[in-house]
């Protein structure tokens, strides 16, 4: 069962979350029919999604992570709040890249680019920050975010193993963070757990839970549990949005439509829900617009 947690380490301005999150993105696979490598990647996105979601200081707040590269995946998106909610889709859902090592090759499959992350924070404009990507494997490429743009130290451990039949056997990852006033040897302390600590896959399919992971990222530290979510699959998609974004498009594009004489179809990239509207409902959506 999937389920995240957030802890600190008792005393220090050390904190960490972790999560399991195979379900979500077993879910996200069926919803976007993605191939292996696609699913590892948009899957990493979107753990490290509601990972960044739970560090939000209010529920109702919301994290965007857009990746946009050169490589055949091209962009994978992931909207997460504090509630651990998340929704993500990619620019092409089939890629077939050869695989390194035995292992799914991410870092090919994004190839270069950058990462675009904005955070929604209830302000009158939402912040954002832009770096480039690093290696395309997402897990470093958060931490480095994090660090040049947020100047919080972190680590970042992402992982997803899809099985021969597609299906997803393991997801999960965690995320650390420390104050850059923390002590030499505390700092050095938790560098040399986090190099030893197994792949996120290998934990979860060992059994570990989130609160696991982290005691055992965080080399055994003393951990104070802050909270715990179920972090899940959720659009935020309706037929009433789909409406208001027809309506904004403006009298042109709406005549266009209506021109066609065949109604619209609006498909939501998150979701893959298909929105349809009649010759009629869009003259009525015209008449709005001109009102």
């Amino acid at each position: 069962m999937d389920s995240m947690t957030t802890m600190v380490v008792e005393g220090e301005h050390i904190y960490g979350v972790a999560a399991v999150t195979t379900t979500l993105v077993e879910q996200a696979r069926c919803i976007h029919g993605a191939s292996p490598t696609a699913t590892a990647a948009l899957g990493r996105l979107l753990t490290g999604g509601v990972l960044m979601g739970a560090m939000l200081k209010e529920t109702s707040h919301r994290v965007m992570l857009q990746v946009s590269s050169r490589g055949p995946v091209r962009r994978i998106v992931a909207e997460a709040d504090g509630l651990g909610r998340v929704r993500g889709y990619l620019g092409h859902a089939v890629v077939d890249v050869p695989s390194r090592n035995g292992k799914l090759d991410v870092g090919t499959a994004v190839g270069k680019g950058i990462l675009h992350v904005v955070k929604d924070l209830g302000l009158s404009m939402p912040s954002s920050g832009t770096v480039p990507l690093v290696s395309g494997e997402i897990a470093e490429d958060l931490a480095a975010y994090l660090l040049q743009s947020e100047q919080i130290p972190s680590a970042v451990s992402l992982g997803v193993f899809v099985r021969p039949d597609y299906v997803v056997a393991a997801a999960g990852g965690f995320l650390v963070q420390f104050h850059s006033t923390v002590a030499d040897e505390l700092a050095e302390h938790i560098e040399q757990a986090i190099a030893a600590v197994p792949p996120v896959t290998i934990m979860i399919s060992e059994g570990y839970g989130p609160q696991e992971m982290l005691h055992r990222a965080l080399g055994g530290l003393p951990l104070v549990m802050a909270r715990q979510t179920t972090p899940v699959w959720h659009c935020r998609c309706t037929r009433e949005r789909v409406v208001r974004a027809l309506i904004a498009l403006g009298p042109g594009e709406l005549r266009s439509m209506i021109a066609d004489a065949q109604g619209a179809q609006v498909r939501c990239e998150f979701c893959a829900t298909d929105y349809a509207l009649s010759h009629e409902e869009l003259v009525e959506l015209l008449d709005t617009a001109l009102r």
